[in-house]
């Protein structure tokens, strides 16, 4: 019962129009802001290590821009289960969806890469703005409650889109075709300490990462495209898709997962605000939490 009443709350939000989404939104990131203090040390402290060069007052400037942005993803996210296609294809322009396109036409597999930047919902609709493709997959991490985890599946999947349980992603896409697939990756996630097999110099930190973007790709001989997704105002999006290679099995081990976050790192330094800062994206360090000599060489 307590499983109905929270959907229920949902979808109450989730019908609301925009503007009065946004009203909440403004009164949340206030909160967020100035009451609550949503994660401040760790925002802060993710900040001055990421640009150590930045005075500790810009640096709060994008804290609170950083939180105004994710007040309305949040409230952006409950819209997603009531939202039309239609209406969610409007405020997410695709760029140059035709070079997508032509891949399917061509029959080839795409893996578009994305960080936690802008928005990372509304690419749910990338059916309706890049058609052509026989399955769309994207993976995501399940919630534990089982009914509301099903709710955010199907409210997902009736875009037109697959979504792959971290866990299942690289069982369930082995047993996908090798053609005519789009994966969406979001790769800038922390593995868990006891899963680092490679790390990276990123915003100016020694980073553990994950493989899976690029072992995929490799896998599926699929053209690597990075993402973009940007904020032209307030509840609309742009996307564009950069070539990183039609061709990975070419490319030497982690190359293409070093461009990736070196791509991302210079998205993020244009408009910091608008990356996910209020995680422990750095809570594992080297020598302490993993040791990569103790991995056996391939």
């Amino acid at each position: 019962m307590a499983n109905k009443i929270i959907y229920a709350i949902i979808i109450f939000f989730s019908r609301m129009p925009f503007f009065m989404l946004y009203l909440i939104s403004d009164f949340g990131a206030f909160l967020l802001n100035h009451v609550i203090g949503y994660r401040k040390e760790v925002i802060m402290n993710n900040l001055r290590k990421s640009f150590p060069d930045k005075e500790e007052k810009e640096l709060n400037e994008i804290r609170i821009q950083f939180n105004k942005n994710f007040s309305d993803q949040i409230v952006e996210t409950l819209k997603m289960f009531t939202i039309s296609g239609e209406d969610l294809a409007e405020r997410l322009v695709y760029d140059n969806a035709e070079q997508l396109i032509n891949y399917a036409k061509e029959g080839r597999s795409v893996m578009l890469a994305s960080g936690h930047y802008g928005n990372w919902e509304y690419p749910s609709g990338f059916p309706f703005t890049i058609p052509g493709f026989d399955g769309y997959n994207v993976v995501f991490a399940p919630i534990e409650n089982k009914y509301l985890n099903d709710r955010i599946i199907s409210s997902r999947e009736r875009f037109g889109i697959h979504l792959l349980s971290m866990k299942q992603t690289m069982h369930e896409i082995k047993e996908q075709p090798n053609y005519g697939q789009v994966y969406g990756f979001l790769f800038d996630q922390s593995p868990h300490k006891t899963r680092v097999k490679y790390d990276l110099q990123f915003l100016n930190q020694i980073t553990p990462v994950h493989l899976g973007t690029e072992n995929v790709a490799k896998m599926k001989n699929a053209v690597v495209m990075t993402l973009e997704i940007y904020r032209v105002k307030r509840g609309f999006y742009r996307a564009k898709s950069t070539m990183l290679t039609e061709t990975p099995n070419d490319m030497p081990e982690y190359k293409i997962t070093n461009e990736l976050f070196r791509r991302l790192e210079e998205t993020i330094k244009r408009d910091p605000a608008q990356w996910l800062w209020s995680h422990k994206r750095w809570k594992y360090q080297p020598g302490r939490d993993y040791n990569l000599d103790e991995i056996p060489k391939k």
